[in-house]
Formats: C-alpha cells, structure tokens, sequence
C-alpha cells in the first residue's frame, strides 16, 4: 500500500484530533463526576438513568403530597379540637341549665354560649396556605358567612363551601382526601348521616337558655351536644388513620427513593481513579504521538541524497 506525504499529514491531524477528544471528555468527566454526558457516551446506561430518575420524580411528587396533606389534616385536627372543647363546654351548661336555675342564670349562661359561638365560626372558618380547610373543593370561599342582629349576635350561618374533597395521590393506586368538608354526608360539622349540626345547636342552645326554656333543653339541646361529640370523635379517628396512612406511605417512599439513588450513582457517576488511569493513558498516547509525528514530519527526500 502506497502512503503519500500528503494522506500521512491528514491522517496524522485526524489521530491528533481524536487523541484531544478523547482527553477533553475525560478530563470533563472528572470535573462534572457524570461518567455520561450526552446519550450518545452510552445509550442504554442513559436509558437506565432516565428511567431511574423518572421514578424518583414520581416518589418525590408522593413526598410532597404527603407532606401537603399532613400539614392540612394537622390543622384540621387542631381545628376540630378546640371545636370539640367548645362542644364540651356547651354540654357541661345544658346539663347545668335545669329547673333550678333562675333566669338571671341562664341568661349569663347564655352569655358564655354566645361566646363559644363566635369562637365556634372562627375556627370553622380556619384557613392554611390561604385556603379554607373546611370549605371543601371551593376552598378561596370562607366556609361560613355568619348573619348577626341588631346587637351583633349570629343568628344563623350560610356555607359557603361545598361537600368536595380533593383526592390526592400520596403512593402508587393509593389515594386521600386533601380537604375536609364542613358539611355533607361526611361533615365536620354539620352531618346529614348522624344528625350532627355544631354551629346551629349553639344557636338553639343559646336561644333556649336566652327564653328560659329548660325543657327544650333538656330534651333537644343535650342530644344535639351528643350528636356533635359523637361527629367528632368520628371525625377525630378518622384523621388519626389519615396520619397513620400518611406515615407508612412516607416510610416505603423513603426507602424506595433511597435505593433507587445508588443505582443512578452507579450508571453515571464516573470512576475517579479508572478516570485518572485512562487520562493518564491518553496524555501519553498523545504526547508519543505528537513526538513521532513530529520526527517523521521533518523528514524529507533531500534526507537520502548524498
């Protein structure tokens, strides 16, 4: 086979530039610590890596949903809480409120009931991350609109929200509910399945002890404080299962993303000391090259005549 002078020099640029390549992607590859860079270093390990990182997004999405939900079943269990004291306290009077009481009594009795009203629609109109906890689905709405009288008190409340519930996906084929309506067949407060009504009970209570009619009271108004302490002892584990739901959830997510990163790792995290091996192998490759290349180049025809 004949070789020019002319193909050497081409030749020789081609091996020189390919040499350079091979040095400058190794050396990128220590400074990043990314064994790949583009698909083409290793299509099927990039496919691999891909894939991997795809799940890990999905399992962080779960975190997050977890992490959402936990914080809007913790505010609604504190919520429901201190509405359930109210409830106590409402309970505790209507026992108090019979025959033997005299108007003067009631009356002042009614005073306090008032009171945990006011405080009742507060908490019910509880918002987290500008959003109505109760309010279900309609959640920028506040959940109650009170309507006062002439001297300021509630007379009744209007809902403003509705009886939707967000489901939210905290693991594969595994959803919860991300609000908590205030009524509906599944209230927090006001529920048409057991005959819970909180903040209207409070308003008939309260009216009732006003007008001095115990036996009201005693025949409506205690059932209606058993109805309500019943909905949110409900309501209370129901929430706590949310938790526990909650907790496995994130455990298995957390374990499931923890090994999915030593895989990622392994696929296209480079060897630093295979790395530096084969830096070291190309620098002297190039550099033997160019020292022969240079030889040879300086040779010439008037090299042989004598």
């Amino acid at each position: 086979m004949r070789v020019t002078a002319a193909s050497f020099g081409n030749d020789f640029r081609l091996q020189i530039a390919k040499l350079a390549e091979r040095q400058m992607r190794v050396q990128r590859q220590i400074a990043t610590g990314q064994r790949i860079d583009s698909s083409s270093d290793d299509p099927q390990a990039m496919r691999r890596v891909l894939d991997l990182r795809s799940e890990l997004r999905v399992l962080n999405q779960y975190r997050d949903n977890i992490s959402t939900v936990r914080e809007n079943s913790t505010v609604a269990y504190s919520s429901l809480n201190a509405m359930k004291k109210l409830n106590d306290r409402a309970g505790e009077i209507a026992t108090m409120a019979d025959g033997s009481k005299s108007s003067e009594a009631l009356s002042a009795y009614a005073m306090e009931i008032n009171q945990l009203l006011e405080e009742g629609v507060r908490l019910a109109n509880t918002k987290h991350r500008d959003v109505y906890v109760f309010s279900g689905t309609n959640s920028t709405t506040p959940t109650y609109a009170p309507s006062r009288d002439a001297n300021g008190d509630i007379t009744s409340v209007t809902w403003g929200g509705n009886s939707n519930s967000t489901k939210v996906d905290i693991a594969s084929g595994s959803t919860v509910n991300s609000n908590y309506p205030a009524e509906g067949a599944q209230g927090i407060l006001k529920n048409s399945s057991n005959g819970a009504n909180f903040l209207n009970h409070l308003i008939s209570l309260r009216d009732a002890l006003r007008t001095s009619d115990t036996a009201t009271i005693k025949s409506v108004s205690i059932e209606n404080v058993k109805a309500d302490e019943t909905n949110f002892i409900n309501h209370f584990s129901n929430l706590g299962a949310i938790q526990s739901r909650l907790d496995t959830s994130e455990a298995i997510t957390r374990h499931q993303a923890s090994a999915i990163d030593p895989l990622v790792s392994n696929e296209a995290d480079v060897d630093m000391a295979e790395a530096f091996v084969k830096l070291n192998e190309i620098q002297n490759a190039y550099t033997a090259a160019l020292q022969s290349g240079g030889v040879i180049m300086q040779t010439s025809l008037l090299d042989y005549i004598r």
